[in-house]
């Protein structure tokens, strides 16, 4: 009886321990406060994390790339911004998240939870089988496959099953050398480029 006891608590934290690792692969943005129109936050899990500033009208106006950080704390100067409406944007190969700033005349502030969050498709590919996985949806994509020569091979809008999207393909390296899957999500566009040979 001791030894079912202590191989259930093994297991119940082998599978804890697998959740938070699961869930800690990520980076995580916490933000703090604007105080003089500086903007501070810290970033866990930062393992190369594109960071940029831009608004709608002058574009990009501040970018750097975050590698192989457990941690990292930013703060960036705004004050020489004009008053509007500006977007604090972080991208990793598995994510974006997307922070709303709002500049006036004499402040500044930002909203702390992401305005968008939008988690990338993830593949895994052996030989000619490409698995799509697309974690954590709320609304149908639509997942498109083609060749160099514009063939399309699939297009269809699909909806999640419990918040996820799966989707395998077995590509022809007879019709192909190279695939493209597109998967769009709202105004966001993620393309792959699977080669066979």
């Amino acid at each position: 009886m001791k030894n079912l006891l202590k191989f259930s608590f093994l297991i119940g934290f082998l599978f804890i321990s697998a959740n938070v690792m699961a869930n800690d692969k990520d980076f995580s943005i916490s933000i703090d406060n604007i105080n003089a129109k500086k903007l501070s936050f810290q970033m866990t899990n930062a393992k190369n994390v594109a960071l940029y500033v831009y608004n709608d009208k002058q574009g990009e106006l501040f970018a750097e790339k975050v590698r192989k950080h457990d941690e990292v704390s930013r703060t960036y100067d705004l004050k020489n911004f004009p008053a509007g409406t500006y977007y604090l944007v972080a991208e990793s190969d598995s994510k974006i998240e997307k922070y709303k700033i709002t500049i006036d005349e004499t402040n500044a502030s930002i909203e702390k939870t992401p305005v968008s969050e939008i988690f990338k498709p993830e593949y895994t590919i052996e030989g000619n089988h490409v698995k799509l996985v697309m974690p954590k949806l709320t609304d149908g994509v639509t997942v498109s496959v083609e060749d160099f020569t514009n063939t399309v091979y699939y297009n269809q809008t699909l909806t999640p099953n419990n918040g996820e999207l799966v989707v395998q393909f077995d590509l022809n390296p007879e019709n192909a050398d190279a695939y493209v899957i597109s998967v769009e999500k709202g105004e966001n566009t993620f393309n792959k480029i699977i080669y066979l040979k």
